[in-house]
């Protein structure tokens, strides 16, 4: 949490790390004023809106700049945009590296929460594993959720893909079944997909490579390791990219199939789980997943929605573990 704190005292807060190691847990005596910070792009988008969202209330213009390159930056967008509605001005370069928010109040106002893109990755990578018409509800094109950039890729990849905003749902029709080619994904604007993707390219015939993930290293787990460590236990041919001693994204050269019959760790992390329960409905023999109880964290309906599409599974007591 350093790189915030040091923004925020920057901006004349009085706040501190009890142990003085940038870590929670802190002591903050308020003093925010305004004025001016810099804070690195590439560590979490979340400091960024953080302070986006307290800025209307500090006695002065708080201005932000954004130092190297942004990442996830669909989430600052989708901050500015609630903050638009509420009635905040502000105003920002156009690559985004300097924004700077007015003293303001925040009005009432009605905002519709469209349904979450990266919890729907993991029902569109179903669809992209296996030969299905399929229908998800509470979804459509108007939100500015980086994660949408799924319904692209697996586009890519021969997924027929059909918008209906007026009914708010997409539909998705696959009639390969057997993924082949040579494809290559940057996902820096949509981090949280990382793992999804790849539990789509374990089962791609050709060279499928994910870069431009680095931020995750700094989310729930550093899941790009998490799940090149647990894939390659399936016997996955799966190399990390590395760029600066920092996993940045990975190269898989898939097969249609594997054994399975693997016991792989979920790492603590809910999204590390769901994708590893969908890379693991192609395999020929059960898997076992520890940390089911995490998806509760982003996706309560997560096995309600895997259920209706026919997927079994059940709860296991192993070694005084639960998995599934």
């Amino acid at each position: 949490m350093e790189p915030l704190l040091n923004s925020l005292v920057e901006l004349g807060g009085n706040i501190s790390s009890v142990h003085m190691n940038g870590k929670a847990p802190f002591i903050n005596w308020g003093g925010y004023i305004g004025g001016e910070c810099e804070i690195e792009g590439n560590i979490s988008s979340q400091f960024i809106t953080a302070i986006l969202f307290t800025a209307p209330l500090a006695k002065k213009s708080t201005t932000v700049k954004i130092k190297g390159e942004i990442l996830s930056l669909s989430y600052i967008r989708q901050t500015l945009e609630v903050l638009a509605i509420a009635g905040i001005k502000f105003k920002h370069n156009e690559n985004f590296s300097k924004i700077t928010v007015f003293p303001g109040k925040y009005s009432p106002a009605e905002y519709t929460i469209t349904g979450d893109y990266t919890s729907c990755s993991y029902l569109v990578a179903v669809a992209t594993l296996f030969p299905c018409d399929l229908t998800l509800k509470n979804i459509n094109s108007k939100s500015l959720q980086g994660e949408q950039a799924i319904l692209a890729f697996v586009k890519e990849m021969g997924v027929e893909v059909i918008r209906n905003d007026q009914k708010n749902e997409i539909r998705l029709i696959n009639r390969k079944g057997l993924l082949t080619g040579n494809y290559e994904f940057n996902v820096s604007n949509c981090p949280n997909i990382v793992p999804t993707l790849a539990s789509i390219g374990i089962y791609v015939n050709g060279c499928f490579r994910v870069t431009g993930g680095s931020i995750t290293r700094l989310h729930k787990s550093p899941r790009i390791k998490a799940m090149v460590n647990e894939l390659l236990k399936l016997g996955v041919n799966i190399q990390p990219l590395i760029i600066n001693d920092v996993y940045d994204g990975f190269e898989i050269h898939g097969a249609s199939s594997y054994s399975g019959n693997c016991k792989l760790s979920s790492w603590g992390d809910h999204r590390i789980f769901m994708s590893l329960f969908v890379a693991s409905l192609r395999c020929q023999q059960t898997n076992y997943i520890d940390g089911y109880e995490d998806v509760h964290c982003s996706f309560p309906s997560f096995f309600k929605e895997f259920e209706q599409l026919g997927i079994t599974f059940k709860e296991m007591i192993y070694q005084s573990e639960s998995a599934y």
